[in-house]
């Protein structure tokens, strides 16, 4: 054995065989996403404003269970203000998620500095495998969408947010895709 198979030995074990096909699934999953969004911008803009805006109207909910569940005194009725306060903001962006478009903006920077975050992790773990470099390419792009959209470049219009999270879906199904399919090397 080789150090290079050896490398290779220990980049696989980081991948758990029985997940493969779900990985691909999910790989396909992403790039049909991404081209619904390229497809249907305003559309997409609008979900997934609404989405955060029930997401976050979810949290308050269960805020509100724990807060009541928990605790006692001003403590119980501190996190019952929060929670309300999360309820109700939550449910105004569900129903007008265009008004919440920079919450919703900066709510998807963050989601995807921690995808890309991952992805580049993942990809120093696989290095010597194939799928690495699609893992670099997707975090390199799910790290450069999020910064575009935190910046405010381009303009945060509807097809403008679809291209950046088509983009950031389509590399990260392609990254799931070719993970799936990680092998080892052929020997030369």
């Amino acid at each position: 054995m080789t150090a290079t198979d050896a490398m290779e030995f220990r980049a696989l074990v980081n991948l758990h065989p029985d997940r493969r096909r779900p990985a691909l699934a999910a790989g396909v999953g992403l790039i049909l996403l991404a081209g619904a969004a390229i497809a249907f911008p305003a559309e997409t803009t609008l979900l997934v404003g609404a989405a955060g805006g029930w997401l976050l109207w979810l949290a308050g909910a269960l805020m509100l269970g724990g807060a009541l569940l928990m605790f006692n005194g001003w403590l119980r009725w501190l996190g019952v203000a929060a929670s309300l306060a999360a309820v109700g903001l939550g449910a105004y962006l569900t129903f007008h998620p265009t008004a919440g478009a920079l919450a919703t903006a900066l709510m998807l920077a963050a989601a995807l500095v921690m995808d890309g975050s991952f992805q580049l992790a993942a990809a120093l773990h696989l290095r010597p495998l194939v799928a690495w470099r699609w893992l670099l390419a997707s975090a390199m792009t799910s790290l450069a969408s999020a910064g575009l959209l935190a910046a405010g470049l381009p303009e945060r219009s509807p097809q403008a947010i679809a291209i950046l999270l088509c983009a950031a879906f389509a590399t990260s199904g392609a990254a799931l895709v070719a993970t799936s399919f990680a092998r080892p090397a052929p020997r030369r």
